[in-house]
C-alpha cells in the first residue's frame, strides 16, 4: 500500500513533500553490511504467499534506536524524528508461503529471537526501491529481493524465548502467555509469533506483521483479564490524560465488572479523515468480552485495551473502562498503533477523582462541546443503565 493511499488525510503530494525533507537519500546499495535493531517484518500482500524480511539501516553499529516504541515515546520523539528512523532501514526480503521452510527464514527466526543488533551482510537482487507502508505497524521504507544475506556472528538470544521455540507442543495463545508472565515484552512476542515461531509444530507458519500485532495484543489481553475479573472492585472513578504526536488520551476508569469501551474522534486533516467532519469510531465489550472483531477502531481497540488491563492487573482492582482518543491534524503519518499502547500506558500516572458520572459526562462535554451528542449517543457506558445510580450523583 502507498503512502498516498495511508495518509487519508493528506494529499499524497502533501505527504511526499513532508517525508522528502526526513527521509535519506533514494540511492541505496545492493550491497552492504548493517546491524538489524533486530526487527523483521512479514507482508500481507498476496497472501497466503507473503514477504519476509529483515530490517536494518545500511551501516553496521548500534541500531536499537530504530525499533525502540517505548524510548520514542518517553523522549518525546516527533513524527519527523520517527519517521526518520524508519525510512532510513531497509527490509531484505524473500517470498515465502506461510508454511515454507527455508535457510533465511531460519536467520530472520535468530533475529527475532536476538537481544542486541545482529550484523548482517547483505547483497540484494537490485538496488532498493522506495515504498513506503505502514498503518497499523510501524512504518517500512525501501526493500529489496534478497540475493544472499549472512549473519556476522551467532546472535545472543533470548533464552525464554528460544525456550517457547523449542517448545513444539505449546498451543500459541499459551506460549504468548508464558513469555508475557515471564517479562518478555509484547514487541518481541510479536515478531516470534509473526515468523512462525511460536505454537503446536503443525500449526507454526508465517503471519503477517499487521495480524501479529493485534492478535498479541488480544492474546496478552485475555490473559489479563481473567485474572483482573476477580480483582477487588476500584472505590472512585479516575480520569487519566495523556497526549503524543497529535493523539489526546482521555482516560476514565469507573466502578463496577469489567467493561472496555474505545470511542475515537478522527478530526477533519488527521491521517484517516478526509472528509469536513469529524469521523466517530468506536468498539465495546461487556464483561464477557467481545466474540467478534472489533472493526471500526481496529488494532487500536486491541492496544489500548492492553495498556488498560496492564494497570488494573498491577494495581490489582476491577473496573469499567472509557477512553476517549481525539486524533487532531497533528497526527499526519500512521507511525503503527504502538503510539496508542504507548500513549495510554503513559496516562497511567498521575490521576485526578471524579465524583460521579455526571463528572464524566461532563468533563467530555468540556472537551468536545460540539461533539459531545454524538459521542454520547454512541457510547455503550455513558448510555449504561446498569451504572449504579450512586454514581450518578444527586439530582
Amino acid at each position: 500500500m502507498s503512502y498516498g493511499k495511508l495518509a487519508k488525510g493528506i494529499s499524497e503530494k502533501e505527504a511526499r513533500m513532508k517525508l522528502q525533507k526526513v527521509m535519506p537519500a533514494s540511492d541505496r546499495a545492493k550491497d552492504f553490511n548493517g546491524a538489524s535493531p533486530p526487527s523483521v517484518f512479514v507482508g500481507s500482500h498476496g497472501y497466503p504467499k507473503v514477504s519476509a524480511g529483515i530490517l536494518s539501516p545500511q551501516h553496521p553499529g548500534d541500531s536499537r534506536l530504530f525499533d525502540s516504541p517505548g524510548k520514542w515515546k518517553k523522549s518525546n520523539y516527533s513524527i519527523e524524528r520517527i519517521a526518520s528512523l524508519r525510512t532510513s532501514l531497509v527490509n531484505s526480503k524473500k517470498q515465502f508461503k506461510v508454511k515454507e521452510a527455508d535457510s533465511f527464514l531460519d536467520d530472520t527466526k535468530e533475529v527475532a529471537m536476538a537481544r542486541k543488533p545482529v550484523d548482517l551482510e547483505v547483497s540484494l537482487e537490485k538496488k532498493p526501491g522506495q515504498s513506503i507502508t505502514g498503518g497499523r505497524a510501524k512504518p517500512v521504507s525501501a526493500s529489496g529481493d534478497v540475493k544472499k544475506l549472512t549473519l556476522g556472528e551467532n546472535p545472543s538470544v533470548e533464552r525464554k524465548l528460544e525456550d517457547m521455540f523449542y517448545d513444539t507442543d505449546a498451543k500459541s495463545e499459551t506460549a504468548v502467555e508464558e513469555l508475557y508472565s515471564s517479562g518478555v515484552s509484547n514487541y518481541d512476542i510479536q515478531q516470534s509469533f509473526s515468523v512462525g515461531m511460536l505454537g503446536e509444530e503443525q500449526n507454526r507458519k508465517l503471519v503477517p506483521t499487521r495480524w501479529s500485532i493485534t492478535a498479541t495484543d488480544d492474546m496478552i489481553s485475555k490473559q489479563l483479564r481473567d485474572s483482573v475479573r476477580t480483582n477487588q472492585e476500584l472505590g472512585e472513578i479516575r480520569y487519566f490524560q495523556s497526549s503524543y504526536v497529535g493523539n489526546n488520551f482521555h482516560v476514565f476508569l469507573i466502578p463496577g465488572n469489567w467493561e472496555f469501551e474505545l470511542i475515537e474522534l478522527k478530526k477533519s486533516g488527521s491521517v484517516w479523515n478526509s472528509m469536513k467532519n469529524t469521523y466517530i469510531a468506536q468498539n465495546y465489550e461487556p464483561a464477557t468480552g467481545r466474540k467478534n472483531y472489533a472493526e471500526e477502531t481496529a488494532g487500536a481497540y486491541y492496544a489500548s485495551r492492553l495498556s488498560a488491563l496492564e494497570y488494573l492487573n498491577r494495581i490489582n482492582r476491577r473496573a469499567k473502562v472509557l477512553i476517549v482518543r481525539d486524533v487532531t491534524p497533528e497526527y499526519w503519518a500512521p507511525l503503527g498503533v504502538w503510539v496508542i499502547r504507548e500513549a495510554v500506558r503513559d496516562a497511567f500516572g498521575d490521576y485526578r477523582e471524579l465524583e460521579s458520572m455526571r463528572d464524566v459526562k461532563q468533563n467530555i462535554s468540556d472537551n468536545f462541546r460540539f461533539l459531545y451528542s454524538r459521542i454520547e449517543n454512541c457510547s455503550k457506558l455513558m448510555g449504561s443503565r446498569q451504572q449504579s445510580l450512586s454514581y450518578y450523583g444527586s439530582s
